[in-house]
């Protein structure tokens, strides 16, 4: 179900009726944009996690900047530069801890795969969890 829809229509020959330029389902994670100058529906869909627990937080504390982005035009530029910036601090922290811990650093200099990448697998789940509270429930 598309929750958000944008005020601007345009005409559907396939259809036959109007529809929001811009159409956002929190629900499947999918934004859906009717080109009229082409007459055809570009869909994006985002896989990740995070972008859904954000949409579906700011869903219920902030409907009406989502609303807003979704009326701009700006929906998908918003998702995929958060996109961006999640994954890229995830993966910094991830490195600092790498090149700090060393349990990890005892680990890479014994060759042992196996607790490399247990303590990396460890790095990323603690990363995800610091930069969720920082970036996804803000």
């Amino acid at each position: 179900m598309d929750k958000f829809k944008s005020e601007q229509t345009a005409y559907d020959p396939q259809k036959k009726k109007y529809v929001p330029l811009w159409r956002l389902d929190t629900d499947t994670i999918t934004v859906t944009h009717f080109n009229p100058d082409t007459q055809t529906e570009e869909v994006r869909t985002y896989s990740t996690d995070y972008i859904g627990y954000h949409l579906h937080y700011c869903d219920s504390k902030y409907p009406d900047y989502i609303r807003k982005l979704v009326n701009e035009g700006k929906i998908i530029q918003y998702l995929d530069e958060l996109e961006i910036k999640i994954d890229a601090a995830i993966k910094s922290q991830v490195e600092r801890w790498k090149h700090t811990d060393n349990e990890y650093l005892e680990a890479v200099r014994n060759g042992d795969t196996k607790k490399i990448i247990g303590l990396e697998n460890c790095f990323i789940g603690m990363a995800r969890e610091v930069v969720f509270d920082c970036m996804i429930y803000v």
